[in-house]
């Protein structure tokens, strides 16, 4: 899948979303709440995460890791009147709770992870709500945003969207993002290239960094 477009790595920077136990390890809440297969597309990912990972550093791309962080006294969400999407399945998920080892980044991500690299604390599926990174994006003259991760459905959705609102460019390699549900994968992945931005892969997108 080609960019068909060059890409200036001095314009460019990666954003790792929620490479974290909880979302990604057997032994993690969602793994525990919902069963190994819950969890087995965000790890078959880690390789290809690595890879890109490894290419921003290559060229001296700046790299971002989200970790969402949930708090157990979060009295704002105790005052939403519709239930959740995981108290409607009858699910109560503890989920990348402040201090656990769950909210802690993969070992294979802090094995690559470089000082140099930045960590964005979240507590929503946004990394641009309420967050710094819009402004440390623009301070490292970041116009195109690469973004991998996980959930795509939903985190790395929603901070595509936020991204695309604040009218950076967002490049989207296929197989370094992953979701429990396929369907939704595809779905998302679709509605990227149709309104937020581009869907490549890594071959294309190390063609595009080419100078």
């Amino acid at each position: 899948m080609p960019l068909n477009v060059k890409l200036d790595p001095r314009e460019v920077g990666l954003l790792v979303v929620d490479m974290q136990n909880g979302f990604c390890h057997p032994d993690g809440s969602r793994g525990q709440a919902f069963g190994a297969d819950a969890v087995r597309r965000p790890r078959e990912i880690i390789p290809n995460v690595i890879t890109a990972i490894d290419l921003a550093h290559r060229l001296d791309i700046p790299v971002w890791f989200t970790q969402q962080v949930h708090y157990n006294d979060d009295v704002t969400r105790g005052r939403r009147r519709i239930p959740s999407h995981l108290e409607r399945r009858g699910v109560k998920l503890e989920l990348c709770r402040r201090g656990t080892w769950d909210a802690e980044l993969l070992d294979e991500m802090k094995a690559v992870r470089q000082e140099r690299d930045e960590i964005v604390v979240k507590h929503r599926s946004s990394a641009f709500f309420q967050t710094t990174l819009e402004g440390e994006l623009r301070m490292r003259a970041v116009q195109v945003l690469i973004v991998a991760g996980t959930t795509t459905s939903f985190c790395v959705d929603s901070t595509i969207r936020d991204a695309y609102a604040r009218d950076f460019d967002v490049v989207v390699p296929a197989e370094c993002v992953a979701d429990s549900d396929d369907a939704a994968h595809a779905a998302t992945l679709a509605s990227i290239e149709r309104f937020h931005g581009v869907v490549t892969d890594l071959t294309g997108l190390m063609e595009a960094l080419d100078s």
